[in-house]
């Protein structure tokens, strides 16, 4: 039987008058907020890159390896972050993107500028999670709903900006600036990282699972590969089935194998807790309308109004405002009265804001637009964070690395096969017909297209509200509270 060496927790959690929480809150703010930034801001440029690259063919794999390193990446964080600790994680993983982005912004063509897509997606693959696992070890049980809240604010802003400023630097400055940028946020946040984090959390020396690796990751590369391109292949066709099969193939590998190991990759047995896995279907179905809505409608603004990329991302800047207002309301709720009423309440928020949307008509004013866009920032804020903290205080505090780890490929997952599902029902609708401003009965057509596909996401909020009023209230989540207060006090006797 092989050995695992346990390392008791760092540090006991710190107490209210300690400033430390909130000095560290800040370090791993910058970085998430860079990273996530990152995910949106280069997509308006693609054209711009590929002329200047002369490479518009194959342009999309700039985004496309991004992604697809994300996921190799997430699997195995949250073994790295047991093992070497989340400060040494976090800053490795600060570090990678950085280069990647240097690489990036210097690339003479487009190989060079994929392959340092590769790193920047290695480094903020991992990024996302171990900052997660950290802002959540580093508050009291009876605050880490409000803890994540804030933290919450990046991951939701980020993506809302990222088209403003990648639309501004594309068109007044240079595309190369969409990466430089990076570079000195990402020395800033290295150098407060290292002299202003402590070495806190779960600490396990435990055997590394490569071949549970190897699977995951074949699994997911192919199957984000296939719902990247479903739309274009289809769904029926021998290549997407044949895709389909074999990632799904690998996971069931992956799986087997993992419930034989002492020592795994992921541990399984997490989603034996029923309102872990709860918090999961709750999460996937919210993220299926919120990515949808960051991609279907700028889509619909630009090719039935007309809009430009920078008009686009100027109407999404009230959506990521209200988002950041109630994302630690959300997570202040939790903390105080569970989990069940800000989820319900954000996922009928959110129904509301995508049946909106699926009434619009080609001349509809654009403040209808505005309000639904507030709208869904409002629920996204409130029923995001909930789940997220409540799946956590579901588990043992052994798990958190793993399961912000698994909690961050779930989104990516879902997001993908979404966004592909609902690419497909558009394309379905529109047919061979290309439809733009200047064509008033094709913009009707692709109107009554893209209505279909939001009323589609008003049904996944409501499968969300529904799968909500399920999640512990308040007596059940003081009980989550409680267990693991007490679980900690534990470890820190120990010591």
């Amino acid at each position: 039987m092989t050995k695992t060496k346990r390392k008791k927790e760092r540090r006991p959690l710190t107490h209210d008058g300690d400033r430390y929480p909130w000095i560290a809150m800040g370090v791993v703010l910058i970085g998430t907020f860079m990273v996530i930034l990152d995910t949106t801001i280069v997509n308006v440029a693609l054209p711009q890159i590929g002329v200047a690259l002369d490479s518009e063919s194959g342009i999309e794999w700039v985004v496309t390896a991004y992604l697809l390193a994300v996921g190799i990446a997430q699997p195995p964080t949250g073994w790295l972050a047991d093992r070497y600790g989340r400060k040494r994680l976090f800053i490795a993983s600060l570090a990678a993107f950085a280069l990647g982005s240097l690489f990036a912004a210097l690339s003479p063509n487009l190989e060079t500028l994929v392959i340092a897509r590769v790193v920047q997606g290695l480094g903020g693959g991992a990024l996302a999670p171990v900052g997660m696992a950290m802002v959540y070890e580093l508050f009291p049980t009876d605050r880490r709903g409000t803890a994540l809240g804030v933290w919450g604010v990046a991951a939701m802003v980020a993506p809302a900006f990222g088209p403003v400023v990648g639309g501004y630097l594309v068109t007044n400055v240079s595309w190369h600036w969409l990466f430089l940028i990076n570079v000195p946020i990402g020395v800033i946040a290295i150098v407060a990282a290292v002299r202003l984090l402590r070495e806190t959390g779960y600490r396990e020396e435990r055997p590394f699972d490569g071949v549970g690796l190897g699977l995951i990751s074949v699994g997911l590369v192919t199957l984000l590969l296939t719902f990247s391109n479903a739309s274009d292949w289809g769904w029926t066709s021998g290549l997407t089935i044949g895709l389909i099969a074999t990632g799904g193939l690998f996971l069931l590998g992956f799986i087997l194998w993992e419930r034989r190991q002492e020592h795994p990759l992921i541990n399984l047995s997490m989603f034996r807790v029923p309102i872990f896995t709860l918090t999961l279907g709750v999460i996937g179905a919210t993220v299926i309308v919120q990515f949808g809505m960051l991609v279907f409608l700028p889509l619909q603004l630009q090719t039935i109004r007309e809009f430009t990329a920078l008009e686009v991302g100027t109407m999404l800047v009230p959506m990521a405002i209200a988002a950041a207002i109630t994302f630690p309301l959300g997570g202040r709720l939790t903390d105080r009265i569970g989990p069940r009423i800000p989820v319900v309440t954000g996922s009928i928020l959110l129904a509301a804001s995508a049946f909106i949307l699926a009434q619009l008509e080609v001349d509809s004013p654009t403040y209808i637009i505005e309000i639904a866009l507030i709208c869904q920032g409002f629920g996204f804020g409130l029923s995001m964070m909930p789940n997220s903290v409540t799946g956590l205080n579901a588990l043992p505090n052994r798990f958190v690395a793993q399961a912000t780890s698994v909690r961050q490929l779930h989104v990516r997952v879902m997001a993908s096969f979404g966004v592909a599902v609902l690419a497909t029902l558009l394309a379905v609708m529109l047919g061979d017909m290309s439809a733009t401003g200047t064509d008033v009965a094709g913009s009707v057509v692709a109107q009554d297209a893209y209505n279909t596909v939001f009323m589609v996401m008003a049904g996944s909020a409501v499968l969300a509200a529904i799968q909500g009023i399920f999640l512990p209230g308040k007596e059940r989540n003081r009980e989550l509270q409680s267990d693991r207060a007490a679980e900690y006090a534990t470890a820190v006797e120990a010591m």
